[in-house]
């Protein structure tokens, strides 16, 4: 019964996950980092970098697949997993939401290498997208105000799951 519960959990916050990114695609500004961050804090590093692994790979399903894909699954795979490994401090969970979208555009920038060999092209190209990566980071910011909230659903979830491991 536990697996079926993670599993349907999991397969939900994915489709929210997919969900607001489809649905506010091309700004930058989506709640699918956040969705991510708060999957990895309340259910573990394995749910955290499964939740980034589906979420980036069902929304280029829609969005269009292609080697920017792999670099998308690393991306939000390993936020999902470093979420969990952070302390439960909400100062620390703002901070995280803010350089989570900084480390989400410099993972996304090692892509820039299938274009070229040379470092300094993409560091440069890194540096035009900056403003990108900080609208990311600001959108995680914007979407945590609603944490609270979301803080509660994900509390009651994680507090089910625990039931049904004892």
């Amino acid at each position: 019964m536990l697996a079926i519960h993670k599993m349907t959990l999991l397969s939900l916050l994915t489709a929210a996950a997919v969900a607001g990114r489809l649905a506010i695609h091309g700004m930058n500004i989506q709640p699918a980092t956040l969705i991510i961050i708060l999957t990895g804090w309340f259910f573990g590093w394995k749910m955290g970098a499964a939740e980034g692994l589906l979420t980036a790979l069902v929304s280029d399903l829609f969005l269009g697949l292609g080697y920017w894909t792999l670099f998308h699954i690393v991306a939000w795979g390993l936020i999902g997993l470093l979420s969990a490994l952070l302390p439960q401090k909400r100062w620390l969970y703002f901070l995280w939401l803010f350089v989570s979208g900084l480390v989400f555009g410099m993972i996304m920038a090692l892509s820039y290498f299938v274009f070229t060999q040379n470092p300094l092209t993409v560091v440069g190209l890194w540096i035009s997208g900056l403003p990108f990566d900080l609208y990311h980071a600001a959108g995680n910011l914007i979407f945590g105000l609603f944490s609270p909230l979301l803080f509660k659903v994900f509390a009651a979830e994680a507090r089910k799951l625990n039931k049904q491991t004892r």
